[in-house]
């Protein structure tokens, strides 16, 4: 595993990456977005609703502002975990600040991106491989997955929903043949490719020589891919158990977010339902084209909670979801990032000043010149 890179000897603190530039300008961006949500619920609701808003318990906001940054914590403590368990050089304010980076990275990009190619990015500054870098990335993934596949079927269950209209027709869509001719084309034209490369690759690579030194680069993060993956089988088989943990308090504190909104409001809630249903809409989500999904977002929320919820107040919920859930962890990332920067680049001053206090010292003490004294000789 080559070494995280080292800024500590140079002259000058480290300049702005590109990424960075753009989360600062998206930092004066996300008030449109917040004005945006304020005038739609202007525009929308009636005055009755809207000062019911008004009359909104502080407590129960709180605690939901409190609970939608819990995942920045947990998810940086996975990423640490298995950063530690592959051998890695890296702490916890190095985690969070890619927790944070990814935050922003999701809000620039379709959510089928996300900020995947953020984290991937900024791992392998720390000195991962770019497949070690993947396959983090990639397990994360993979243990969100693994934790909604046994928690929407236990908590539908458990609320008795599986009769909701929306769940019925949901899963009746996926009996119909126009979902899966695209899925099955799709499924067919990768693994096409994969084959192709495969048993084809030392004549792609004769044909198209540029080719072949990107072969080798996919086929070597392949290789640090899988090797990952097997080193978890292996010896990870405890911290899979504590990630898992911590994966599911970082959901339960995300997907418990709306039900504290409509007790703030005054309106039975039913947590287990609407915890699932959270599930249901950021997939859904995922293929919206937009950036962060704005305005698909709001239509698929509004959509899926409009039967469950009073028709006088499903506007103002859908907005203070959307507030809660993105917004708001967009204007406080910006910050905690440009804040953690300017740390970093304050105590690389410190070090680089020492570093140069010490050098002229040694240089001096070299030269057999002692200030106030004679010379050596």
């Amino acid at each position: 595993m080559r070494p995280a890179p080292d800024f500590s000897s140079d002259k000058h603190p480290r300049p702005a990456t590109g990424a960075e530039k753009l989360f600062s300008k998206l930092f004066f961006l996300i008030p449109l977005g917040v004005i945006g949500n304020v005038l739609f619920c202007l525009s929308a609701v009636d005055r009755a609703a809207f000062h019911a808003a008004l009359r909104f318990k502080p407590a129960y906001l709180a605690v939901a502002l409190l609970l939608s940054i819990v995942p920045w914590f947990t998810g940086s403590l996975r990423l640490l975990l298995w950063g530690k368990f592959l051998g890695g050089k890296i702490c916890y304010r190095d985690t969070f600040k890619i927790a944070l980076s990814a935050e922003l990275g999701a809000a620039v990009s379709p959510p089928f991106i996300g900020g995947c190619p953020v984290k991937i990015g900024l791992l392998m500054k720390q000195g991962f491989s770019a497949g070690t870098a993947f396959s983090l990335t990639v397990l994360e993934n993979f243990e969100d997955a693994l934790f909604f596949l046994v928690m929407v079927p236990v908590t539908l269950t458990l609320s008795s929903a599986w009769n909701l209209p929306i769940l019925k027709d949901g899963l009746a869509g996926f009996k119909q043949a126009h979902f899966w001719l695209p899925a099955s084309g799709i499924a067919v034209a990768v693994l096409s490719v994969v084959l192709l490369s495969r048993f084809q690759s030392e004549r792609i690579s004769r044909l198209f020589p540029a080719v072949r030194s990107i072969t080798a680069r996919l086929d070597s993060s392949y290789r640090n891919f899988i090797g990952t993956y097997h080193a978890i089988i292996r010896t990870g088989k405890t911290f899979f158990a504590m990630t898992m943990t911590l994966t599911a308090v970082q959901w339960l504190c995300r997907y418990s977010i709306i039900s504290l909104l409509l007790m703030g409001l005054g309106i039975p809630a039913q947590p287990l339902l609407f915890m699932a249903l959270q599930v249901v809409v950021f997939a859904l989500v995922a293929f919206i084209p937009s950036p962060g999904g704005s305005g698909g977002a709001e239509a698929i929320f509004y959509i899926t909670y409009r039967s469950l919820l009073p028709a006088d107040a499903i506007v103002i919920v859908t907005a203070g979801w959307r507030f809660l859930t993105f917004y708001f962890l967009l204007f406080l990332a910006s910050i905690l990032l440009l804040v953690l920067n300017k740390w970093t680049s304050a105590e690389q001053m410190i070090k680089t000043g020492r570093l140069g206090s010490d050098n002229d010292t040694l240089t001096v003490r070299s030269s057999g010149y002692f200030p106030g004294g004679s010379n050596a000789d």
